[in-house]
């Protein structure tokens, strides 16, 4: 195709992205963002291959700030349907298809400024060098090379617990990953609700991410955060941490998580390879011993006792002078 000037663009524009993308009628090139003159104009602007013209877009959903942050980089799905924009730690997402607009405010765990991206073919976007620094000549906050950083379009499906803070996550072998506690962010929320659910399970199975919210039989607290959990064989450790009205929690649960459908805390625990101690040969040998001794013992101290009582008895009986004289009747005049 020859190429050919379009002179009804609106607004002049730098550090702005041009992204091709398929929608209800047709084919068109997107543009979104940059730093432009005055009249800024609309937030977003496709090129119809159709017409060879340019219209603005009033998105369903979210809007968009008309300027970015930054030199920003789009890059569309394998479907070439929905378009990725990156700035300054915020995901704009805009579902060309439906004239649809998401916005993922401060979500991702990262700012990069003045980077390069790529979708991956796994419907992930990797995103390549940049820097962490809006300063351009912050030569210290340049993104190494090798380190590459990745962002999964995709959302888990199920139905999700609530947002939260302050819970734990735990990877069983299988994969299972094991949220529990948390809560929203109030401190002066009532304990007596507590976040729902308290016990949630996130599965990768066939390349998606799924929620679900068993049953947790035997729970015995409604309510923990700030707290620790492990797992070890067929057990989710949850160790400690603190309940809302800041008391700290000397309690451990053990949840058993070998039956899937049937999770459960255990009272009781016997780690595997417990042997019990049992009494030693030189123990019983001390109390055959012992035990003989006590017998001799208490029998001789009988012994002393008697007598003892014997020869005080003798003693006085012994003391005693028998009288001689025998009653005679008094005699008269």
């Amino acid at each position: 195709m020859p190429y050919k000037e379009c002179a009804n663009i609106l607004i002049k524009s730098n550090a702005h992205t041009l992204v091709y993308a398929i929608n209800k009628r047709g084919e068109g090139i997107y543009f979104f963002g940059g730093f432009r003159n005055e009249p800024r104009g609309n937030a977003i602007y496709v090129y119809s291959l159709e017409l060879n013209e340019w219209s603005p877009i009033t998105p369903d959903g979210d809007q968009m700030p008309v300027e970015s942050t930054t030199k920003i980089v789009g890059v569309t799905d394998n479907d070439l349907k929905t378009i990725y924009i990156f700035d300054n730690g915020t995901m704009y997402i805009y579902n060309a298809f439906e004239n649809f607009l998401q916005i993922s405010a401060n979500f991702a765990p990262y700012k990069i400024y003045y980077y390069a991206t790529v979708m991956l073919n796994a419907d992930e976007i990797a995103y390549i060098g940049g820097s962490t620094s809006i300063n351009e000549t912050d030569r210290s906050s340049n993104i190494p090379m090798n380190q590459i950083l990745l962002y999964n379009t995709k959302n888990a499906s199920g139905v999700p617990p609530q947002p939260r803070q302050g819970h734990s996550a735990s990877m069983a072998i299988d994969g299972r990953i094991f949220i529990y506690g948390g809560f929203s962010g109030n401190e002066n929320a009532d304990e007596s609700i507590a976040i729902s659910p308290m016990f949630a399970v996130l599965e990768y199975i066939n390349g998606e991410f799924m929620w679900s919210s068993p049953q947790l039989y035997g729970q015995l607290y409604q309510f923990r955060i700030y707290h620790n959990s492990h797992i070890f064989g067929n057990y989710l450790i949850v160790a400690f941490g603190r309940n809302l009205t800041k008391h700290r929690l000397n309690t451990i649960d053990l949840i058993n998580i070998s039956d899937r459908n049937n999770y459960k805390v255990d009272t009781d625990y016997t780690p595997p390879g417990y042997v019990p101690p049992t009494p030693s040969s030189s123990a019983s040998s001390g109390k055959g011993v012992i035990i003989p001794l006590i017998l001799l013992g208490s029998v001789g101290f009988l012994v002393i006792v008697i007598g003892c009582t014997f020869f005080i008895r003798r003693r006085q009986h012994g003391n005693v002078v028998p009288n001689t004289f025998s009653l005679q009747k008094p005699m008269t005049c």
